[in-house]
């Protein structure tokens, strides 16, 4: 009897899920597990996908061992390190990215969709190529970005239907049962880890008002940062539909929780911490 091997890398809870379906659902399969770098076995905003892989005695090897099994899946979900496909003994190999390739390859993910206005974004199953999120796509998931969503609610969305996704999906790629299709060169785009900077935010109010309050929402992930203004710390943004009438960036309006900013069209109502 054939034993499959699946290996899943990454963190958070899209690992810890699908690595939970794989044990419930499928039977001669073998399970191993690689880790992020930062993943100390403590949960975060996020459950620790190392300390899920101790606690349920699912094998974890590293990157460098997992070179050498064969006819394996590895599945990349959220992981820190890249993939050199010669480096492997397997061809199977598949990631699930954080946007609807091939816009917004490489980083940043959920800040570049928002900063850029959009009103939808999702998850993409894709082969591994050597390339950055590059490789032919399998299968797409849309969900829609609401106009007072912030970059955490949309993370948190990416790890929803990745999930979803995979669910969908996983049964067909076990059995080598599924079409793809290379990416389409229109509308590629690509975002490298320094095209944001979140140690040095800041808010340009000299722009309307629905483009200062995507800059302020695209910077809202509490655990890791929130947008400040004149040492407030802003946890949402709201437009108003009163017009300014005073230079951009003018606090019109102020307390312990709120305080209202002039823009080039539309005051912005602000809560803050």
């Amino acid at each position: 009897m054939t034993i499959t091997k699946i290996c899943i890398a990454g963190n958070f809870s899209i690992a810890i899920e699908c690595t939970k379906f794989l044990a419930k659902n499928f039977k001669n399969i073998e399970i191993f597990s690689i880790t992020n770098q930062n993943d100390n076995s403590e949960d975060t905003f996020q459950p620790s996908f190392k300390k899920f892989c101790k606690k349920n005695k699912i094998q974890i090897i590293t990157l460098e061992e997992s070179y050498n099994l064969k006819n394996m899946i590895f599945f990349s979900l959220h992981f820190d390190k890249i993939i050199k496909i010669e480096n492997f003994k397997t061809s199977k190999l598949y990631n699930i990215h954080f946007s609807l390739l091939p816009k917004y390859k490489g980083m940043h993910t959920t800040a570049w969709p928002i900063l850029n206005g959009d009103f939808e974004t999702g998850v993409t199953l894709h082969k591994i190529d050597n390339g950055i999120d590059t490789g032919s796509i399998i299968s797409q998931l849309k969900f829609p970005i609401n106009i007072s969503d912030n970059a955490e609610m949309v993370f948190l969305n990416y790890l929803k239907y990745g999930l979803i996704l995979f669910k969908k999906k996983i049964h067909q790629i076990i059995k080598g049962q599924y079409k793809y299709k290379k990416q389409p060169l229109l509308n590629s785009t690509y975002y490298s880890k320094k095209s944001l900077n979140f140690k040095n935010i800041r808010i340009n109010f000299n722009k309307t008002a629905f483009e200062v309050h995507n800059q302020i929402r695209s910077m809202i992930f509490e655990y890791y940062q929130l947008p400040i203004f004149k040492k407030n710390k802003i946890i949402s943004s709201k437009i108003s539909s009163k017009r300014s009438t005073f230079k951009p960036g003018t606090i019109l309006n102020k307390n312990r929780q709120r305080m209202i900013i002039s823009t080039i069209d539309y005051n912005l109502h602000l809560r803050i911490k």
